[in-house]
């Protein structure tokens, strides 16, 4: 009896939900500055519901799938963010937008970055097709798509029954929609340089886990239904498309990433695991490099250092060693090391964005505040969705005694993080460092008054 209350209740949640917190009656089709103000809306809400990682490695390896898909997809309708909620459930949903969530769940499901980026195209195929919009026959079912997927995995798999279910199949999409985000998000994965068969794989083994466990029925599959014959349809498009795997391939760093995702949850039950597989093999580099970069994920920095030394002597082939090696010394203030290794970093990728923020970090350390500040200004240009760069601009200038710049670039990263009110709070102050008849003070003006038109 509690648990039918329970769904009712949820059920009357997101209707109320709909039509007050979203503010956008249920009789219309919605436009699509109504769809991108509803995705400004729901990630402000699922920022009080969800914890999300915040880690820079983890946050932008899946903003570079992102916008590697939607640079290969050419003209898109929305402002296109990407987040990762910390949650071991296997999920992933868009809301109308542009705005897309995976769990780390699902990440850590994934065995290739391939297979991930499937899962991100289809995706963005969803929402750059309107599929929400034109889901229910008779009501504008947008709204309430988002906010059941938003519940969903809150109420857990033993609450979705009677109306909740009954919601939920309201949430998948047709056959032709699933077919058309299979289609083009198989041909996006190849023009963006992703093997297109990863998401037949992926697809083929959550199938196969569906069968043997058919209680267990992940989040995902409850919006996104697998059949052999989508499989076999998508299977067949790849082979009538041409569509073939990338002759060249760089490092995937997948791996890395699960690992920092896993280190989130069981810091010292990870550190030991991998100490112990360290003692086993002394003398294999790989083992060494894993344990300095746990020793790094809980602040033993010391530690780390000496583990990431030796995987260097060791000749480690990982990309990302010279990278770690700089932050490691940053922290045991090494600062000529730091800085030596991250511009060997630099001279190799020269546009990675977390290599320019830990050298910021750096040139911050030795109290060179304009020089961080550049760096900063770079992460902005390889980064502009990421909020952090923002921030560190904000203190950078602050230190140079430049107010205006300072809460200017405060409130561009609370912009980034949905807190509207306290990045109207910032340009204002921003703007009060400014002559009344300055141009600069009216751009921040019109800024203040486009973010309240926009709600």
């Amino acid at each position: 009896m509690r648990r039918a209350f329970h769904c009712c209740a949820v059920v009357l949640l997101l209707a109320c939900y709909a039509t007050a917190f979203l503010r956008v009656p249920v009789s219309h089709a919605l436009s699509q500055d109504e769809e991108i103000r509803i995705s400004r809306q729901f990630r402000r809400e699922a920022r009080l519901r969800f914890k999300f990682i915040e880690d820079p490695e983890v946050e932008l390896y899946v903003d570079r799938i992102g916008r590697r898909i939607l640079e290969a997809v050419g003209n898109t309708r929305y402002p296109y963010r990407f987040f990762v909620i910390e949650d071991s459930s296997m999920n992933a949903f868009a809301v109308p937008g542009g705005s897309i969530f995976l769990h780390s769940g699902l990440i850590q499901r994934a065995e290739t970055s391939d297979e991930l980026a499937s899962v991100v195209a289809h995706e963005i195929v969803h929402v750059n097709a309107r599929h929400f919009a034109t889901l229910s026959s008779g009501t504008d079912a947008a709204m309430l798509i988002g906010m059941l997927v938003f519940l969903a995995p809150v109420m857990g798999p033993a609450a979705l029954a009677g109306p909740a279910v009954a919601m939920t199949r309201q949430l998948e999409f047709s056959r032709q929609m699933e077919e058309q985000a299979d289609n083009l998000g198989v041909g996006y994965l190849a023009r963006a340089g992703y093997d297109p068969e990863a998401a037949v794989a992926f697809m083929k083994r959550n199938h196969r886990e569906r069968i043997l466990n058919p209680v267990g029925r992940p989040s995902y599959l409850l919006t996104h239904p697998l059949t052999q014959k989508r499989i076999a349809n998508l299977t067949a498009s790849i082979r009538a498309l041409g569509l073939t795997r990338p002759r060249f391939r760089g490092a995937d760093d997948i791996e890395r990433v699960k690992l920092l995702i896993e280190l989130r949850k069981e810091p010292e039950a990870v550190v030991e695991r991998l100490r112990k597989a360290h003692e086993r093999d002394p003398e294999a580099a790989e083992p060494a490099y894993s344990l300095g970069i746990a020793h790094a994920a809980v602040g033993r920095w010391v530690r780390a250092r000496e583990m990431l030394e030796r995987a260097a002597r060791l000749k480690s082939t990982a990309s990302s060693l010279d990278r770690d090696l700089g932050r490691a010394y940053l922290y045991t203030e090494a600062f000529a090391k730091a800085h030596a290794a991250f511009e060997r970093t630099l001279a190799r990728e020269p546009d990675d964005p977390v290599t320019h923020l830990y050298r910021g970090r750096l040139l911050e350390r030795e109290s060179r505040f304009r020089q961080a500040a550049r760096s900063y200004l770079r992460v902005r240009q390889l980064a502009p969705f990421w909020p952090e760069a923002a921030r560190r601009l904000g203190y950078a200038y602050r230190k140079l005694n430049q107010p205006g710049k300072a809460h200017y670039y405060l409130a561009q990263s609370y912009l980034l993080r949905d807190e509207t009110r306290k990045a109207i709070d910032s340009l204002e102050r921003a703007a009060q460092q400014y002559a009344e008849d300055s141009p600069r003070r009216q751009v921040i003006k019109d800024e203040i008054a486009a973010i309240r038109a926009g709600g």
